[in-house]
């Protein structure tokens, strides 16, 4: 028997409905509702306590020197090159230093400003790193909000920008009791200097039974009429499962006191050695999501990490804000990836450094990268992300690789498919750390750090043409930073990097990440700030220019 054409796309849409319909979540995902907890204006940056930089201090550091095998016709060396926050210029002042943690560096660009976030500090640079605003401590930023400041240094701060209000979102976890809370600081006007609206959402509540959790590493974006957030409750390696939340981002933008917000808790397996992570997808491009489009959240389900099965999993969060008990979170589609293993190495640390014995952590485990980037062309919707992984799939050879992915979702009701995945690891060094977005020529650039028994730690960037063969990152590697020094202690390296797009021509990639110039005291990290783009995008503002 022979269907025409008509029919076959209404067999297939019944049976996407279908999916949709009998789709469940996990046994013990539990929805709650609610409004933020407390509600502060902030005095504006420049009216904040500073971190006192170290005399002779200076953010505009020379550019390193380029190592590349990239086609430089293709994908440029650094354009913007400066140092970003760097842990020995900022004194013991305003709780700018916690010794012993990593710079869990953060970074998003936007017309006129590059904003950095460290674990322990914020500041803002024009676009040619002078310093605007800052440094200031995370204690000092937070200090007016009561449930988001205290005594708690640390702060596995984020900050996006959202361009389609030009504001700045900067997170962190929640700073008072258990550190239950979610923290979302607005800022007022498109000055990232200015004050902020801060906000805490009890996003571990007794109502899904996580109160006296930890709210750790969550991971904003930004998306249609809500910002969105995911973390993992009681630690990232508590295998409980993962938050998905929403928050009224209309309500936010206006300052309203009590914005509401919806959070699902979606347990994880139960098992010894089970871990999981999701990502919400962080909208790039001046094209919005088609009117009635979901939020995508993508977990990475690994199952050498307690899940059944090596899948990637969507899910689409319908948010309501009329409704807000209404709202829905549906997994979806269910894709199957090439053979992974999300643990890079036999133990947590396996990174080696030339001349020391010790190892840095991998942040493998099940870490997805942030961030996952979303962007509309038209006809097609992609999502970008990464995570780090066995190079060649066996942990016990301890050297670490960057899988990543592109889906591609086509018009209408068609699910949602992996169109390339690659695993960047060319030679025996260790890439991790990686940070992955797309321009609007859909050019891929893939930031990452690189190390080995010969190769100081160091940053570096690879890319490929919208027409290269699929899976390959053939453009690169282009240095951002050479390292000429190891870290001397404190395994941790680093949790993540950034990779953003410049909003004045969607062509630029931004870029931040960690490395050791010299080996000086111990744990004396450093961060670069790059910027760099593709020869055949050319913006909206102007051509290329060699």
């Amino acid at each position: 028997m022979r269907l025409s054409l008509v029919s076959v796309v209404l067999v297939v849409l019944a049976a996407l409905c279908v999916s949709r319909v009998e789709a469940q979540l996990p046994s013990g995902s539990v929805k709650t509702v609610g409004t933020a907890h407390s509600h502060v204006l902030s005095l504006p940056l420049t009216q904040m306590t500073t971190c006192i930089r170290a005399a002779g201090s200076d953010a505009k550091a020379e550019a390193p020197p380029v190592k590349s095998t990239s086609d430089k016709n293709a994908l440029s060396a650094p354009i913007v090159s400066f140092e970003g926050l760097h842990l020995g210029e900022l004194q013991p002042h305003a709780g700018c230093i916690l010794d012993g943690f990593a710079s869990d560096n953060s970074g998003a660009v936007g017309p006129n400003h590059y904003v950095q976030v460290v674990n322990t500090a914020i500041v803002v640079f024009d676009k040619a790193g002078n310093i605007q605003a800052g440094p200031i401590g995370s204690t000092e930023f937070w200090y007016q909000q009561p449930d988001c400041g205290g005594e708690y240094y640390w702060s596995d701060m984020v900050v996006a920008y959202d361009r389609h209000a030009d504001r700045w979102v900067v997170s962190r976890p929640g700073g008072a009791h258990a550190g239950q809370d979610l923290c979302l600081a607005i800022s007022r006007t498109s000055d990232p200097t200015g004050s902020y609206d801060q906000y805490a959402f009890v996003v571990n509540n007794e109502a899904n039974g996580l109160f006296n959790f930890f709210n750790d590493y969550p991971k904003i974006s930004t998306f249609g009429d809500a910002y969105y957030a995911t973390a993992n409750p009681n630690k990232i390696f508590s295998g409980l499962g993962n938050t998905v939340s929403a928050f009224d981002r209309k309500a936010m933008l206006a300052g309203d006191a009590a914005p509401t917000f919806v959070t699902w808790f979606i347990p994880a397996p139960q098992t010894p050695v089970t871990r999981s992570h999701m990502l919400a997808a962080d909208q790039d491009g001046d094209k919005r999501p088609p009117h009635g489009s979901p939020e995508y959240i993508v977990q990475v389900q690994d199952s050498h990490l307690g899940f059944p099965a090596g899948r990637l999993q969507v899910y689409e969060f319908r948010v309501d804000w009329s409704s807000p008990s209404s709202s829905t979170l549906v997994p979806t589609t269910s894709l199957t990836p090439e053979p992974f293993n999300s643990s890079a190495c036999e133990e947590d640390e396996c990174i080696k450094q030339p001349g020391t014995g010790l190892l840095l952590d991998s942040v493998s485990y099940g870490y997805m990268m942030y961030r996952l980037s979303y962007r509309n062309f038209g006809d097609h919707q992609t999502l970008l992300f990464n995570h780090t992984v066995a190079a060649d799939g066996n942990p016990s050879h301890n050297h670490a690789g960057i899988r990543w992915y592109e889906l591609r979702k086509w018009w209408g009701l068609v699910p949602w498919k992996i169109h390339q995945q690659g695993t960047h690891a060319p030679d025996a060094n260790n890439r991790w750390l990686g940070s992955i977005a797309m321009d609007r020529e859909g050019n891929i650039a893939l930031g990452f750090n690189i190390a080995g028994n010969g190769y100081f730690p160091s940053l570096r960037y690879v890319g490929r043409r919208a027409y290269d063969p699929l899976g390959t990152l053939p453009l690169g590697e282009i240095s951002m930073a050479e390292g000429n020094g190891v870290q001397q202690d404190y395994e941790e390296f680093g949790d993540y990097s950034q990779m953003t797009i410049d909003p004045t021509d969607d062509c630029t990639f931004w870029y931040t990440g960690t490395y050791y110039p010299a080996t000086t005291r111990p744990n004396d990290w450093h961060t670069r700030i790059v910027s760099f783009r593709f020869r055949n995008c050319h913006g909206r503002d102007h051509a290329w220019d060699d």
